[in-house]
């Protein structure tokens, strides 16, 4: 199979049993793989109405059929689970070398099942599968726990080409809050993971293998390869912003077009010298390190010694600065590095942590608790306690309960749930949507919460790569978020990153997915592709209880306006933009895909 290793590993944490199966390539042909198939296998085998963190929950982790093979950005891994979070799907996107690795050790995909009595780590070596005692490493951080397993493999040159994904003692606590790390440091998005996967008693997967993968064409492929990589190296923010400072490089365009929240999204303004780009060098010794087959190489890590934390780590990314800084009200970029590495030492996601605080923050404000309370001055500015709330919430001892809930749950529990900055349960990544009105609708449609990684408007309303539109305009945005949703769908199905679109087209990847599947798709064949998936994990979440009222944003966005800044007196128009990009979706005025859509998608049984 062109691209594919052909198997999937399905394992019963229960049982301790595990067995191999086929991929199904019907399932192919209409989810590519990656998260589309990811998504559809879940669907088909979930009841969406049951308890995240019950044994009949299942994490899926699915390879695209380009990852492994040398296609440019061909590394990411999809992991698909019920969010002990939102409740709905959630679906990270893991970065890396280890969705490579997993196809290299012989599988594309691995269903986890069930629930072990005792921790465990899922050994996938040189294809030997089996499950190893996980006790030794309950309770360590992930850096701990990877350096550990490594260690004691006994051969320094298995533990050099070998890969893993764990959860922190957040995950093991179950906390909200929880997510993935990978290849020691890389957060895996998508909060309320690391608690199923906590929950499983799974305490990591390590990956490593020698099979190798073909594809159908390689003397094009490699050229396609070689011309893609050539127009990468000359497009200014893919060879020069990404490759300098990676993401971090949109905190001063974002603060520059008042997009950059402040104070939980109450303010775009707040002096940047100390914590743009030009900070950086200052704060951290900067290292560049790319995922697999990819020239860009925008991930930046340094070797940090502080008082509160000494390790490797990864430098903050523009996630990491506006959400656990700026609309913290902390400008202090070493503070910030320091509580982003914190969060990946701890299994702890970086945007509903922050999000989380920024909400116990306003709620000190308004003085709807005080400090003695809650034990620790949790304010705005105060980064010495953000730090120390971070190492404590994930204890869940004391007021770290309290605090690590989750910032929906907070603000609900002292009946101000308007305070909490969020969509689907989840907090909002740093982009006010006052200021950037498709990234706003964006957010209030998106099956994953309001994440920017699945509807990249920012490229055109922002940067202007494609198309140069005004971030506050509100015509042509329902059109500009659906292409983008579609879009990601395919690029996380196929296993690409999506960065590289601020220097490529999407036309651009079509020649590099044919040579290597042997297929002859055009963009809108794929374009349609992503549509399905869209749609089928929007018919999952409605069968978990979403529905028209969900694709909302906080009243704070409609009813208070920007109150100073480049976006001085705008407000969110989601509402207004909302029955159109419906329309274009062939949903109902309920949200609801209806049934000439499903046809014309191959969803009449969903």
């Amino acid at each position: 199979m062109n691209g594919w290793i052909g198997r999937c590993l399905r394992v019963n944490l229960t049982d301790g049993k595990h067995r191999i199966e086929k991929l199904d390539t019907d399932a192919l042909e209409k989810y590519l793989g990656g998260r589309g198939l990811g998504v559809k296998v879940f669907a088909d085998e979930v009841d969406p109405n049951i308890d995240p963190l019950s044994p009949e929950n299942k994490l899926i982790f699915c390879s695209g059929p380009l990852v492994g093979t040398g296609a440019i950005t061909g590394a990411s891994c999809n992991v698909i689970t019920k969010s002990s979070l939102s409740g709905g799907l959630a679906c990270a996107k893991m970065r890396g070398h280890f969705g490579a690795e997993l196809k290299f050790a012989g599988f594309d995909m691995v269903i986890i099942e069930g629930q072990s009595e005792s921790p465990v780590i899922l050994s996938i070596i040189d294809d030997k599968v089996k499950l190893v005692p996980g006790l030794e490493y309950w309770g360590r951080s992930t850096a701990e726990t990877e350096e550990l397993f490594k260690k004691n493999l006994g051969d320094p040159w298995i533990a050099r080409e070998t890969y893993l994904v764990s959860i922190g003692p957040a995950g093991e606590k179950l906390l909200p809050l929880a997510n993935l790390v990978n290849d020691r440091f890389l957060s895996v998005g998508g909060a309320g993971i690391g608690a199923v996967m906590g929950a499983k008693n799974l305490k990591a997967i390590a990956v490593k293998g020698q099979h190798s993968l073909q594809v159908a064409d390689g003397s094009r492929f490699v050229q396609v390869i070689n011309t893609l990589i050539n127009k990468l190296n000359s497009a200014p923010l893919t060879s020069q912003s990404m490759s300098q400072w990676g993401t971090a490089f949109l905190v001063g365009l974002s603060y520059q077009k008042g997009i950059l929240p402040r104070n939980n999204f109450r303010s775009t303004s707040q002096p940047l010298k100390n914590i743009g780009t030009e900070a950086l060098n200052s704060a951290f010794a900067l290292r560049g390190r790319g995922c697999f087959a990819c020239p860009i190489a925008c991930i930046k890590k340094a070797d940090v010694k502080y008082s509160a934390f000494e390790g490797k780590g990864m430098v903050p990314t523009y996630l990491a600065i506006g959400t656990l800084g700026f609309n913290c009200g902390i400008s202090d970029l070493s503070a910030i590095g320091i509580m982003s590495m914190l969060c990946g030492e701890m299994g702890l996601d970086p945007v509903a942590t922050g999000g989380n605080f920024a909400t116990v923050m306003e709620l000190v404000e308004k003085k709807a608790v005080t400090p003695e309370e809650l034990k620790i001055d949790i304010s705005f500015g105060n980064a010495d306690s953000m730090i120390e709330a971070i190492r404590l919430i994930s204890t869940k001892k004391g007021y770290a309960r309290r605090l690590g809930q989750g910032g929906m749950a907070i603000s609900e529990s002292f009946n101000m749930p308007e305070i909490f900055m969020g969509v689907k349960g989840l907090s909002l990544a740093p982009f006010d949507p006052r200021a950037i009105q498709g990234m706003g609708l964006h957010f209030a449609t998106c099956n994953y919460g309001p994440h920017h990684l699945y509807g990249y408007t920012f490229i055109d309303e922002l940067l202007n790569v494609h198309e140069n539109l005004d971030p506050l305009e509100t015509q042509g945005k329902a059109s500009l978020v659906k292409r983008h949703q579609d879009t990601s769908a395919v690029m996380d199905s196929l296993g690409l990153c999506n960065w590289p679109l601020m220097g490529l087209k999407f036309n651009n990847y079509i020649p590099m997915v044919n040579s290597c599947l042997g297929t002859n798709y055009k963009a809108d064949d794929l374009l349609s592709i992503g549509e399905r998936i869209w749609n089928i994990e929007r018919i999952f979440n409605m069968k978990a209880g979403f529905n028209t009222n969900h694709d909302t944003l906080p009243e704070r966005f409609f009813k208070e306006p920007v109150p100073n800044g480049p976006a001085e007196g705008q407000i969110s128009h989601v509402r207004e933009m909302l029955p159109e990009y419906y329309q274009l979706r062939g949903w109902g005025e309920q949200g609801e895909p209806l049934r000439e859509k499903l046809q014309a998608l191959g969803l009449e049984e969903s």
